[in-house]
């Protein structure tokens, strides 16, 4: 989410911008993807996930007169876009927005230039394989041109679009909300934690499924798709197989299912009588550019069964992550639902799976198909667990490049403004789950306003902020948004980023649970269990063992301050976590380890050393409540050498200063936007 310095001139990069920018305005053609199979010879019982046609894809007979217009209808766009990257006058930013607004005029205007000039594009320039290129234009095209006819190209819309979708493009707005925050009721007075009960429950959390029903073992382990371990016909790269494909698992691979089942058994094993368990999101596979409908809600179904069978009476809740919709990362704001394609169906599926496996009643469930399948409930008395669809302020969702002067368009923050209200009028704690935490990858403006409602109703209402997302293990502290710089004092709360299933980006599966004050809710201690696929899956399967899933660590007596210690029966506070971030400065052994539990001791984690660039960035991630605080922290570093801390194991190349302004004229009104 960092700009690069601005290049003119026919650069490459350039080509890619505006070739991208066209591939991401229009509508469908056929995929020239390799014919695959959706079946699921593993799963125990039997699945519906055979191949599909959906209604989005589409074909087009052309007799041969059309046809001959069409490729010179299309020739003529090309030349036109050409000639566009071909301008010596016009940096990478105004190219990119020209090339938008062009891109809606053809969307709206001539729709029938679609197919042919998708297909030479993505043969000429797409910076992804071509299958891939030809699959995500049929899976995105729709919404794509229903969003392009919305959105205000010249506006602050075409800005946020351009910066998003093609980085270093244009610098990214720095959109800053009304201040102050309108909250139904002002914060009390005498707002503080209750007091530990002395009692502890356990709580499940686990995150980032990903289940592969085509993963087969012996395939290529190392290709050049962005998931391998499968057979992808004649898309299979050439050559022998450099690396074969474990049963189970490898670090450029989804789950396969014999690790998925490994998974759950070992949920039973270390956590029999957890009171209830949390899920937070990515059900579907990568492959964005293969899935379907059915596809998506085949598998979410298939998996959600799954955790049903293993977790049997356990209560499980469960939020959508990013891959669990069609198209991935889609999710319309429900704001004006008429202009847009509707995703009720996936809203309408998860809700009833969900019900029918007696996770929540049959309110909460309505609820979730009116509300993007967010909902409230109350795993017990006292607690009241709030979701989140968090795709709807994720920068990967097209959708969110409308409405971008606005604070809250999908009223996500309003919904939970009031429900926090309603627990605080209550006396009662609260949990928000949700997929992804909104620091990075996170609309700037959707960050700051979570930051100010996290800091109103901490530490009396919000117990605990669960996420998952990234494949690591991870936490965040939140500070308060009026503090001068980020103390004990200022920490108001804590995200704990759950660590995924999934072995993709070289991180060790690995599961989580909880031990919890059943008073207070407050968390007492986190503990993550893990299993070494990335070095003995070979071995295992050689010797036709199971995987060994061992207890990896404890945060709190990792954590802990040793010239401080925890009194017993104290929660894991946010100054707690924010005293770690600040021993780390000075502590190489601590940082080490939170490096190494991150992968969840991966062999093939990226090298991060202590005393480097690398190391400070980490504890800018670690203590950053919005993405501004993230990359005002990292500007910092940029600018003050990082206090003197070496290169090794940092960044490759050094980032320029980015702080700029300038104005956006949308509606008759000048917003002046902070950018970098």
């Amino acid at each position: 989410m960092t700009s690069s310095p601005r290049r003119k001139g026919s650069s490459l990069t350039a080509y890619f911008l505006l070739a991208s920018a066209l591939l991401l305005a229009l509508t469908t053609i056929t995929p020239s993807a390799p014919s695959i199979a959706y079946a699921a010879p593993f799963f125990p019982y039997s699945s519906s996930l055979t191949p599909d046609t959906t209604k989005r894809q589409t074909t087009t007979d052309l007799d041969p007169a059309h046809y001959r217009t069409q490729l010179y209808k299309s020739d003529k766009v090309i030349e036109e876009f050409e000639d566009l990257l071909n301008s010596t006058t016009l940096d990478s930013c105004q190219m990119c927005r020209r090339g938008m607004k062009m891109a809606q005029e053809f969307s709206l205007e001539a729709p029938e230039l679609v197919p042919g000039v998708l297909r030479i594009l993505c043969a000429r320039y797409s910076f992804l394989r071509l299958d891939s290129c030809a699959g995500l234009m049929v899976r995105l095209g729709p919404e794509l041109a229903e969003i392009f006819s919305q959105m205000d190209v010249d506006g602050s819309d075409g800005y946020y679009a351009c910066a998003y979708s093609f980085p270093g493009s244009c610098p990214v707005p720095k959109h800053q909300p009304a201040n102050p925050t309108i909250f139904p009721k002002p914060k009390p007075a005498n707002a503080a934690q209750p007091p530990p009960s002395g009692q502890s429950m356990k709580v499940l959390h686990f995150s980032d499924w990903h289940l592969d029903p085509l993963y087969r073992p012996g395939t290529e382990a190392k290709c050049s798709h962005n998931i391998c371990c499968r057979d992808f016909g004649s898309w299979n790269d050439p050559g022998p197989i450099k690396k074969r494909a474990s049963k189970w698992g490898e670090p450029k691979c989804d789950t396969p299912i014999a690790l998925g089942l490994s998974a759950l058994e070992a949920i039973q094993r270390f956590v029999p009588n957890a009171t209830f368990g949390l899920f937070t999101g990515d059900i579907v596979s990568h492959d964005s550019w293969l899935i379907t409908e059915k596809y998506v809600a085949d598998l979410e179904k298939t998996s959600y069964e799954l955790f049903k069978k293993y977790l049997q009476e356990m209560r499980l809740y469960v939020v959508l992550g990013n891959h669990d919709s069609y198209p991935s990362d889609q999710a319309p704001a429900r704001h004006r639902p008429e202009q847009y394609s509707t995703h009720q169906w996936l809203y309408d599926h998860v809700a009833t799976v969900w019900e029918k496996n007696e996770w929540i009643t049959s309110i909460e469930a309505d609820y979730a198909r009116s509300h993007n399948a967010m909902f409230m409930t109350r795993p017990m008395p006292g607690l009241k667990l709030i979701t989140l669809n968090t795709d709807l302020f994720y920068v990967r969702n097209y959708y969110n490049m409308l409405d971008t002067d606005q604070d809250d368009p999908s009223g996500l923050f309003h919904d939970l403004i009031l429900e926090l209200q309603d627990s605080e009028d209550r006396h009662e704690r609260v949990w928000i789950m949700g997929h992804m935490a909104p620091v990075t990858l996170t609309l700037p403006r959707s960050s700051i306003l979570f930051q100010r409602v996290v800091a109103r109703y901490s530490p009396h209402v919000i117990a605990g902020i669960f996420t998952g997302h990234y494949h690591q293990d991870k936490f965040i502290v939140m500070h308060d948004p009026d503090a001068e710089e980020h103390t004990q004092a200022s920490a108001v709360n804590v995200v704990y980023q759950g660590p995924s299933i999934t072995p993709l980006d070289k991180a060790n599966p690995a599961i989580r649970w909880y031990d919890v004050d059943p008073k207070t809710f407050s968390i007492l201690d986190s503990h993550t269990v893990t299993a070494d696929i990335i070095t003995q899956a070979d071995y295992w399967e050689s010797h036709d063992l199971e995987p060994e899933w061992v207890l990896e660590y404890s945060a709190r007596s990792t954590y802990s301050d040793p010239l401080h210690p925890l009194p017993a029966g104290e929660p894991l506070s946010p100054a707690f976590w924010q005293s770690a971030v600040e021993r780390m400065k000075d502590d190489a052994g601590l940082f080490g380890k939170y490096i190494r539990y991150q992968s969840k001791s991966s062999a093939e984690a990226a090298e991060c050393l202590w005393g480097t660039v690398c190391e400070a960035e980490t504890r800018c991630e670690l203590q950053a409540s919005t993405v501004l605080e993230h990359d005002v922290c990292e500007a910092m570093l940029e600018v003050g050498g990082a206090a003197g801390v070496g290169g090794k194991g940092g960044r490759k190349k050094p980032k320029p200063n980015r702080w700029k302004r300038f104005g956006v004229t949308r509606s008759g009104r000048v917003l002046d936007v902070n950018v970098m």
